[in-house]
């Protein structure tokens, strides 16, 4: 579905991203995990088409989105929760959701029903026309999410979902990410949270310094010594044990 080949990203003199290369197949969990710094959000922001990259090719279904601007990779299919939630905090959630569906067609507020959306968010539909500060964080993230399934995308681009969520509301999102993708929405996620998104991606790239630097089955990710003990923050033998034996969750 989604393939990204030789990816180079500059801010100025500062190279974000160098020679990165992945693809996302469709009905897939790809994740996308590394510290902050790494060149993670560069490399979804490109993706998305929100950021130009200085070199390299992404193709959707085939087709060349290199250089496009951002509206038509949303209108093919794509489209990013970004970091921070980036929810409009003075229209109320009605609109939010309602913004979400500027894909569909025609933007008159009134055309966009959000019932199909609401039935998966029950927490969404008791506040629609209550402003969105007024949500918590967690509840923020939902509606994050919620306004992007609004544009009915066949990719889902996930930017550090859980960042900054209290543990409750990080288990729902993930949660929820599982129960998209047993509805076969495909997904790619950037995340922080190592352990957790693993135990829900198929497949998972590491970055380093703007560069990929292991690939796998998440299953083979989680097993992997070097990642225990880089990115879990742990260099126990016990837990090392633990994950050779795929118990690492």
């Amino acid at each position: 579905m989604l393939e990204v080949r030789d990816l180079y990203v500059d801010y100025g003199k500062i190279a974000a991203v160098r020679g990165v290369s992945f693809s996302v197949g469709a009905g897939e969990i790809v994740a996308v995990i590394g510290a902050n710094g790494a060149g993670k959000t560069s490399t979804l922001n490109a993706a998305a088409g929100i950021i130009r990259p200085t070199e390299g090719d992404i193709r959707f279904n085939g087709e060349t989105m290199t250089g496009h601007a951002a509206h038509r990779y949303i209108r093919e299919g794509i489209v990013q929760v970004p970091e921070g939630r980036m929810i409009f905090r003075t229209l109320t959630v009605l609109e939010n959701l309602q913004v979400g569906a500027y894909r569909l067609g025609s933007y008159l507020l009134g055309r966009a029903s959000p019932e199909d959306v609401l039935q998966r968010f029950p927490m969404l539909a008791d506040r629609l026309h209550e402003p969105a500060s007024n949500l918590s964080g967690g509840q923020a993230q939902m509606l994050a999410v919620a306004r992007g399934l609004m544009a009915k995308p066949s990719l889902l681009l996930l930017d550090e979902p859980t960042l900054g969520l209290s543990p409750i509301a990080v288990e729902e999102v993930f949660n929820l990410i599982s129960a998209l993708r047993s509805e076969g929405l495909t997904i790619l996620i950037v995340e922080q949270n190592v352990r957790r998104t693993l135990a829900v991606a198929d497949r998972g790239y590491v970055v380093e310094g703007g560069r990929i630097v292991l690939q796998g089955s998440a299953d083979d990710l989680s097993r992997d010594d070097r990642l225990v003990a880089r990115y879990l923050g742990v260099d126990d033998g016990s837990l090392r044990q633990r994950a050779r034996k795929g118990r690492l969750r």
